[in-house]
């Protein structure tokens, strides 16, 4: 790649991340109280909603990491792309209810939900909190260290340099506009990878012709290698799980799918919708938009792999650098974008995540023991200092601790779910759930949780987080069943029976 190439990719990047800080300058100007700055509580139309949900949930994960689990393994991520669907199924089975809690009281937070969900349970409110911030600042951390070692691998740059450059400012205008600027700029930055994802989807048929093509060279193009580094293909790549073991591949299509539900990027965002009447179109929106983002991440492994079994490209010594290279070999046009969007990714994620972690320690935490700032004001001069200081010190930690963020990089996606899981799916979806239901599963994820991070080790082949998030489920809905059902707010009830 020549230096013109590098300096273009850059001016193009540092662009976007410019419009991000305008962006969120701007919105400083729609918050004029807590609930708008922590929870940005119906002040968005479906568009807007719609394409922040998708960029915060599409990580920089869904564009380099999957295409290069596709590029390992074969089809098995291919089912990665059913979680588009769920971000319809989440808003039609849990929108209403969210949206509509934001009526009957105070929301900003999801701490707030759970407040009138469960009575003012304090200790449901503390364990979920808990939890939350757990995955959120193991997110936080692997979109920082992602977004970093992008401009370290393209330029040479130090990843601490290039880490307090990129996030220090989207600390800056995060800690000012609240979740008003993380909104609009996640907005922008998903607008940004869905561009980049109709490019890349129309050359993807241009440079190989379509499937057909693709599927005979996967089949048929046996060993390549080019100097130290091999690719073996074969027809096993295109059976419906690929090379994967069926369990680790079914995980794969249910973790995803589930998961898009309970996560707090769309759970968040269901209040921040605008007019209730509009939660069909959000649904549609953000699904349409995630599907497009989806096939992209698709098309730059299954382009890539073409490439190699063709000899049009070297084999990959890094199969994560799957979509680097198949943009390195479209040219100037692919690479803009490409570069671009894998920065929105992690540059959305990370502004959800410091928001949600700010958030908690101003608002949730500090309810759930009891203690309240006497004005708006106050609460929200701290939450700006703690999401500062979360950031700054994310930037530090991601960059200087390698081994553990990749530890905690396998944590995020499974512990947000099992925080939420009992309190919102299970919560909402049935009446029957009490607080000591909730207590037990959510007491049991965070223990969990806690425990696999330290390496305690599962039997079988199923990921960790899939015994911790049955675990906890499992024990919401048995203690619940055999626990007296808690006594609601008539409007409460009224919201469950919706």
């Amino acid at each position: 790649m020549s230096a013109g190439v590098k300096f273009a990719i850059i001016g193009f990047s540092f662009a976007m991340l410019v419009v991000s800080l305008l962006i969120g300058l701007w919105a400083k100007r729609k918050v004029k109280s807590a609930k708008e700055y922590f929870g940005s509580t119906g002040l968005f139309g479906p568009v807007s909603v719609g394409l922040s949900s998708t960029a915060a949930v599409a990580s920089a994960f869904a564009l380099v990491g999957v295409p290069g689990i596709l590029y390992s393994t074969g089809n098995a991520m291919n089912f990665w792309m059913l979680s588009s669907a769920a971000f319809a199924m989440a808003y039609i089975i849990l929108g209403k209810k969210v949206r509509a809690m934001s009526e009957i009281g105070q929301v900003a937070s999801l701490g707030d939900i759970s407040d009138l969900r469960f009575n003012n349970n304090k200790l449901i409110k503390g364990l979920m909190s808990v939890i939350i911030f757990l995955g959120c600042i193991a997110y936080l951390a692997a979109q920082i260290k992602a977004g970093s070692e992008l401009f370290n691998n393209l330029l040479g740059w130090s990843p601490l340099v290039t880490g307090l450059i990129i996030f220090g400012i989207l600390t800056i205008y995060t800690a000012i506009s609240g979740e008003v600027g993380g909104l609009l700029t996640q907005a922008f930055q998903g607008f940004v990878m869905v561009v980049a994802g109709i490019i890349i989807i129309a050359s993807f048929f241009i440079i190989t012709g379509g499937f057909e093509n693709v599927l005979e060279v996967v089949a048929n193009a046996g060993t390549v290698t080019s100097g130290d580094v091999s690719k073996t293909f074969g027809p096993g790549f295109l059976d419906a799980w690929g090379i994967l073991p069926k369990s680790t591949a079914m995980a794969w299509v249910i973790i995803p799918i589930l998961g898009t539900v309970g996560q707090p990027q769309v759970l968040t965002r269901m209040y921040a919708l605008k007019d209730p009447k509009d939660m069909p179109k959000l649904g549609l929106y953000a699904g349409l938009a995630h599907m497009v983002v989806g096939f992209f991440a698709l098309v730059v492994a299954y382009g890539a792999l073409y490439l190699v079994g063709s000899g049009e490209i070297a084999p990959l010594a890094v199969a994560d650098n799957a979509i680097f290279a198949y943009a390195d070999y479209l040219g100037l046009y692919a690479q803009l974008f490409v570069y671009a969007a894998v920065l929105a990714a992690a540059m959305s994620s990370a502004s959800m995540f410091l928001t949600l972690s700010g958030n908690i320690i101003a608002r949730d935490l500090p309810s759930a023991f009891g203690k309240d700032f006497k004005t708006e004001e106050k609460q929200m001069q701290v939450a700006k200092i703690t999401i500062f200081a979360i950031g700054i010190l994310s930037i530090l930690f991601s960059l200087t601790s390698a081994e553990m963020v990749a530890i905690l990089g396998t944590f995020g996606w499974g512990t947000l779910m099992s925080g939420t899981f009992p309190v919102f799916i299970i919560g909402l979806l049935w009446k029957r759930a009490n607080s000591k239901g909730v207590i037990a599963g959510l007491g049991l994820s965070l223990v969990l949780n806690v425990a696999s991070l330290l390496g305690m080790t599962w039997p079988g082949a199923l990921p960790w987080y899939v015994n911790v998030i049955t675990i906890s489920i499992l024990a919401t809905v048995f203690v619940s069943l055999f626990t007296k059902e808690d006594i609601n707010d008539e409007k409460v009830e009224l919201v469950l029976d919706l």
